[in-house]
């Protein structure tokens, strides 16, 4: 009997049973968690005929339970109308909803069976579905490597389970965005992929070409590149010669081809409309320092100029100009295409280097940030099995542009030099050869593709969100380059990792910050970070590290009201001397203002937009409604958080636009989120002084 560590069959099942029950545990395991909506899952409902079972909060907490429309007299009926789509005109069509009406199936089973509403929807069935095909796709990875030396399926098994079961994808699961869809298609495809390779048969390249169209019409930004895919898919034909096989592959190809491009075809007048402004407003023209020019080149009309920095899903009365008119329809949509703004961009090529530069830093990030994990709490953060998500933030390794162009550029130069040297030694015949070539294309079509079509496709509005696909394809990459490692010599390993980690210390290397001692609190000294020096020797401070936790306020955030402000005015500085109370200047602090409390504003003329990066936190502020407030004693402030350390979770003066009970506060992560005025954070005060004697 063949021991358990030379079983081939045992190694991939047993890991894929235990990424069913880590995905599932990630989940389900305590309270329940997953993702609240942003705004995308009413059309999701709207098409499947679903509603929220309770409203209230829907864009701040994950929701569990639904309902789900049931219509008929009879079992059949009912099961029939489950499966069917709302008719309404401009929904848009999506292979993921095949997914939601095989968990509406389950629902309304299991609702039968233990005599429950039968209207009652439980989003964990959608979400078994998921982590079923995700063990699936985990179960082909770990079978094609069954074969390879122990330390190679150990290397595979630990970066399936630390990298991709991480709560960042898995989250997803529990929503109704089209990204995990996209996720398990993806790793579905490569599970195939490699399987193929292994051994080629005409039902595996079936299921990849089924598999491809999930992909695709998981989002429909995917369609490009799927189509990519399904050309170079022909490789598949390197790897047997029988007639039947490659007639096979290619009636699959172009069968995928024009599914896919039939999805594309499908997509309503309105996205292309959304995309198309964000992506020329929001993206092309944003901060533009030429506008007229910049208007006459894309061929708009100069008298749409005040639109620029606007995006697709403001409030009407924000817009300076009508864009709901028949008049804006024929000067806009009518006229301006992607393919107008990617000549835009050949034009603009530095412009376009620093637009992906932006998405690639806002790709950090594997989890929407502006979207509860709780049920209960408002805008909570789950740190639940998160280990790569902390990893990848905290080496800034895979989310430095200048790192993300070198690897892309040396894969892709790697490739294409093998790719020749093959071909002129006349090496390229070998089969196995040839598909490895091709998808390695692949992959780095996918890196390039979806670093650049974002900002291309959408602008720079919800760009975290969008850099998801990138993110997946980094974390690939990476995943390859460590098999690579293992695989190599030990002094190759060796030299490698070492490489590796000095790059990530260089990335670490800040100069260290000038500190004082100025007042007290507590009967300690209290410690001081230099953010500025003035010419005149006075100097704005920021408290090393938080002297407090508490609520912002218990009502609303605005900030001069604030319970926290008037404590930073009192207790706080109870036990200052006279003399440090003297040195202490008033500040005009520049305070964003919400939508709701625009009728405040002393200055703008839009809401704040949302951004988590402490390097875009601020972006667009200065045109943003705000007022002006003396200070003395504050909180960090929008222009420090480029420079500020992160030492904890703490508020900062600036309150989410959007909402009248939300502030914003900086993650001991470094992103910048919003949560509850209510909710329990840090404090680290500001303060302007004069300098000493």
């Amino acid at each position: 009997m063949a021991s358990f560590k030379d079983n081939k069959r045992i190694f991939p099942l047993a890991g894929a049973i235990i990424v069913f029950l880590l995905s599932f545990s990630v989940l389900y395991l305590g309270k329940n968690i997953g993702l609240s909506d942003n705004g995308d899952f009413r059309r999701v409902l709207l098409v499947n005929n679903m509603e929220y079972a309770n409203d209230d909060n829907y864009y701040y907490l994950f929701k569990q339970d639904y309902k789900m429309n049931v219509e008929g007299r009879t079992l059949w009926e009912k099961m029939s109308y489950l499966c069917s789509d709302n008719e309404e005109e401009d929904i848009y069509s999506s292979p993921q909803f095949i997914i939601i009406k095989a968990s509406k199936l389950m629902n309304f089973i299991a609702n039968t069976v233990f005599v429950k509403d039968e209207t009652t929807y439980n989003i964990a069935y959608l979400a078994f579905i998921y982590i079923l095909m995700l063990s699936m796709a985990a179960w082909g990875i770990f079978t094609f490597f069954a074969d390879y030396p122990k330390k190679l399926r150990i290397a595979v098994f630990i970066i399936f389970i630390v990298m991709f079961c991480d709560a960042g994808y898995i989250l997803y699961f529990n929503s109704f965005y089209g990204e995990p869809l996209q996720y398990v298609s993806l790793m579905t495809l490569i599970a195939l992929g490699l399987l193929i390779y292994k051994r080629p048969t005409i039902p595996k390249i079936a299921c990849f070409f089924v598999s491809l169209y999930f992909f695709a019409g998981s989002k429909l930004a995917n369609v490009p590149y799927a189509i990519i895919v399904s050309v170079l898919a022909l490789s598949f034909a390197f790897l047997r010669t029988d007639k039947p096989y490659r007639i096979g592959i290619a009636v699959s190809v172009i069968l995928a081809a024009c599914c896919i491009a039939n999805l594309y075809a499908s997509i309503p007048a309105w996205m292309h409309n959304d995309t198309t402004y964000q992506s020329v407003f929001f993206g092309a023209l944003k901060e533009t320092e030429t506008p007229e020019k910049d208007l006459k080149q894309l061929g708009i009309d100069e008298k749409y100029k005040p639109l620029i920095n606007t995006h697709a899903y403001m409030d009407a009365d924000e817009y300076p100009i009508d864009i709901t008119t028949p008049e804006f329809q024929k000067d806009f949509y009518d006229k301006i295409s992607k393919t107008d703004i990617v000549f835009f961009y050949v034009r603009h090529p530095i412009r376009f280097v620093r637009k992906v530069a932006f998405s690639i830093e806002n790709a950090s990030c594997l989890r929407p940030l502006n979207c509860g994990n709780s049920e209960t709490v408002i805008m909570d953060y789950s740190d639940r099995y998160s280990l790569w998500s902390d990893i990848r933030v905290a080496s800034r390794f895979l989310y430095n542009p200048i790192i993300v162009f070198i690897i892309a550029l040396i894969m892709t130069l790697y490739v294409v030099l093998v790719h020749i040297y093959l071909v002129k030694a006349n090496k390229g015949a070998n089969a196995k050869r040839l598909y490895l070539i091709m998808a390695m294309y692949v992959l780095i079509a996918g890196l390039w593709i979806n670093m650049c079509l974002p900002i291309i496709g959408n602008g720079e509005a919800d760009i975290m969100k969008h850099m998801f696909l990138f993110t997946n394809f980094m974390d690939i990459v990476t995943a390859v380059i460590i098999i690579s490692i293992v695989n190599m010599r030990r002094r190759g390993r060796i030299a490698s990792l070492a490489a590796i980690f000095a790059v990530v210390t260089v990335l670490h290397i800040e100069p260290p910050k000038e500190t004082v001692e100025f007042g007290t609190y507590g009967g300690k000294p209290i410690k001081w970070d230099v953010m500025r020096k003035y010419p005149d020797g006075s100097m704005e401070l920021v408290t090393k590290e938080c002297v407090e936790e508490m609520e912002f306020d218990d009502e609303n955030n605005r900030w001069e009201t604030s319970s926290l402000r008037q404590w930073l005015n009192s207790t706080f500085i109870n036990e200052f001397t006279m003399d440090e109370l003297a040195r202490i200047m008033p500040k005009n602090n520049e305070v964003m203002l919400t939508y709701n409390d625009r009728y405040l504003a002393q200055a703008g003329d839009h809401t704040h937009f949302w951004n988590a990066t402490p390097k875009e936190v601020a972006d667009l502020g200065e045109t943003a409604y705000r007022l002006y407030v003396d200070d003395m004693i504050y909180i960090p402030t929008l222009d420090m958080m480029e420079d500020i350390d992160v030492n904890g979770s703490y508020w900062i003066l600036c309150p989410y636009g959007y909402n009248d009970k939300m502030q914003r506060y900086m993650k001991n992560d470094g992103f910048i989120l919003h949560t509850n005025v209510d909710n329990v954070y840090g404090v680290r005060a500001a303060v302007w002084i004069k300098g000493g004697e």
